[in-house]
């Protein structure tokens, strides 16, 4: 082999992960971190908290981009809240309280979201977001008057978001989303602060 077939072999091996990189389409992954505001039910009961994910991005040499997020959220409690009933002896009298516990809710999620960009090749300007998926809510609830000191109640639900962004460039790009989590096949269990759960997130992602 030639000293000017390696050095052309050099220059090709070099030249591909940055014509990758300038290129919209492949795969792209990314990291995802946001600010977290409880909407509707959460609202009155929850602080703001944030969201953290990984994500695949399939971008298809268009305006048509979509990708594949694992995210997890958390927002603590704003005053303790009710997580059963205390019992206690008053002479011979059973009086019954509501059982207070510090509460943190976090939740687990995986979606895919479809993201249409106004400009083609989406390189960069405004695109739109429009995904469904399912998430795992756990609520971890902590007294020491209750049983091992903690209890989680976890719930599922199926997970709608909406919302749009601008990117900047192929690498960084900020967004808003509104997510909806429904939990109505919960029916016949308890389930807490309503049948669904929804919130409000701003954040940036940036793709390598």
């Amino acid at each position: 082999m030639t000293r000017s077939t390696l050095s052309l072999l050099l220059l090709t091996t070099l030249a591909l992960p940055l014509s990758a990189q300038g290129n919209p389409g492949g795969e792209r992954t990314g990291i995802g971190v946001s600010y977290l505001a409880p909407v509707d039910n959460l609202d009155s009961v929850f602080n703001p908290g944030f969201q953290v994910g990984f994500q695949i991005h399939f971008n298809r040499e268009s305006r048509h981009l979509g990708r594949f997020r694992m995210d997890y959220l958390r927002m603590d409690a704003k005053r303790p809240v009710v997580a059963g009933t205390l019992i206690t002896l008053s002479g011979s009298t059973l009086v019954t309280s509501p059982l207070m516990a510090d509460s943190r809710m976090e939740a687990y999620s995986v979606a895919y979201e479809w993201m249409p960009h106004v400009e083609e090749p989406a390189r960069h300007g405004l695109f739109g977001i429009f995904g469904v998926g399912g998430t795992l809510w756990n609520e971890t609830m902590r007294n020491p008057m209750l049983f091992g000191g903690s209890h989680t109640d976890t719930k599922w639900g199926l997970t709608l978001s909406g919302g749009a962004g601008w990117r900047f460039n192929p690498t960084f790009s900020v967004e808003a989303r509104y997510v909806y989590s429904d939990l109505t096949f919960h029916e016949h269990r308890d389930v807490r602060y309503g049948s669904t759960r929804s919130l409000l997130t701003c954040g940036a992602t940036f793709r390598f």
